[in-house]
């Protein structure tokens, strides 16, 4: 019998301690970064890619075939407007020149030669007019007369309309003479000379060998060029605030502003993708830092207002899978506060954000302490754990200071 009571009292021993202790501890506190809802401004941003361009840059080519006699400056050296950069060898012109000359002189002769065939022709008919009247000729020898006159005026016209076409000429090939010389069309440093002394020029925009003479660049105005996606160009603005990041100098971003937004997307190269998008230009301030015309750069446009509002650290905002309207899926945000020692999940709504922090515009209020990390506690963390505040790590403060 003693036995039995022995094997009851073990048996009840078994289960009663679990539930006792279960009970009887209390549930242990996670420890959690917190933080308080602050009015903070937002600034958020659009982030797009591009190249840094001259304000000013001319790309000069041949506008005449030619083979180049003489290069006149050097990459580097600064030029005037209408100075002499490049001459091409002209003898193929001057010929030409000298050829539509000799022509407008045969057509000016031959305007001599009519008017005297029209002079002398106009004396015939007087004469013949003489014996009509007289009755010594017939009519058609009169009529005859009259219309050698009108053949001689004809003559005449095609003469003068002769040596218009021959002076026509002859401008155009002075003027082609005159294109043998190449000059500058503004001031500014020739960036680039890539023709040489010998090398064939060729009047052509397709990229050739030839058609490039050299690069005039005002170096002294730089700006940046970006592409904006066709899903964030509608908020893009002229005189929005902007971040340059120039991938030579990624840490010392330049502060810019919008100048202008296209108002037609940029044309794709065949084979492309079928994402459009427009180019945006932005006004730097003067360079102090050795930027140059083709490097490439990030740029952060700031798309929203400067107005302090509610926010929180962005990564103390979670989201999960709720049931919306019509039984539609949809992602509810929520925040963690933490009220008396306890977690309290949170539904909100969003407004806007920048890569630090996210606006609520519902569902918190200025000064309430919410739970913002680590993130692996935020995703195991429930409604009514109890939080406490994460103390400092001894080791991480030392190394700050």
């Amino acid at each position: 019998m003693k036995k039995k009571l022995i094997g009851a009292a073990v048996v009840a021993a078994f289960l009663i301690v679990p539930v006792a202790i279960k009970f009887g501890t209390k549930p242990p506190r996670r420890e959690a970064e917190l933080a308080t809802v602050q009015k903070l401004a937002i600034h958020p941003a659009i982030l797009a890619t591009g190249n840094l361009v001259f304000r000013q840059e001319v790309q000069l080519s041949a506008e005449v075939i030619g083979k180049v006699a003489a290069v006149l400056v050097r990459e580097g050296d600064k030029v005037t407007r209408g100075q002499i950069l490049l001459r091409l060898d002209p003898t193929v012109y001057q010929a030409e020149v000298a050829q539509q000359e000799a022509n407008r002189r045969n057509a000016a002769i031959a305007i001599e030669r009519a008017q005297i065939n029209l002079a002398n022709q106009q004396r015939n008919l007087d004469r013949t007019g003489q014996l009509y009247k007289a009755k010594y000729i017939d009519i058609s020898k009169y009529d005859d007369a009259v219309h050698q006159v009108d053949l001689a005026k004809v003559e005449l016209r095609a003469s003068r309309e002769s040596l218009e076409q021959a002076s026509a000429l002859l401008s155009q090939s002075r003027e082609h003479l005159a294109k043998t010389e190449v000059r500058a069309p503004i001031d500014g440093t020739a960036t680039a000379v890539p023709i040489k002394i010998g090398e064939t020029a060729v009047a052509s925009a397709t990229g050739i060998a030839g058609s490039s003479l050299m690069t005039i660049a005002d170096v002294g105005s730089i700006m940046a060029e970006v592409n904006v996606d066709e899903a964030d160009i509608a908020r893009v603005a002229v005189g929005q605030g902007a971040k340059v990041f120039p991938a030579a100098f990624p840490d010392q971003p330049l502060t810019g502003s919008v100048e202008s937004v296209a108002m037609a997307p940029k044309a794709t190269q065949p084979g492309a993708s079928q994402g459009r998008s427009y180019v945006v230009k932005l006004r730097l301030p003067e360079p102090k830092l050795a930027l140059r015309s083709g490097m490439t750069c990030r740029v952060e446009i700031v798309v929203g207002t400067s107005a302090a509002r509610p926010a929180v650290p962005i990564q103390a905002v979670l989201s999960e899978e709720a049931a919306g309207s019509r039984d539609h899926a949809r992602n509810a945000s929520y925040v963690f506060v933490v009220q008396d020692g306890k977690a309290k999940k949170t539904t909100v709504e969003l407004g806007q954000s920048d890569d630090a922090s996210q606006e609520i515009t519902k569902g918190l209020a200025v000064g309430q302490t919410i739970a913002i990390g680590p993130a692996r506690l935020l995703r195991e963390l429930h409604d009514g754990d109890l939080v406490t505040a994460k103390k400092a790590d001894p080791k991480v403060a030392e190394a700050g200071k």
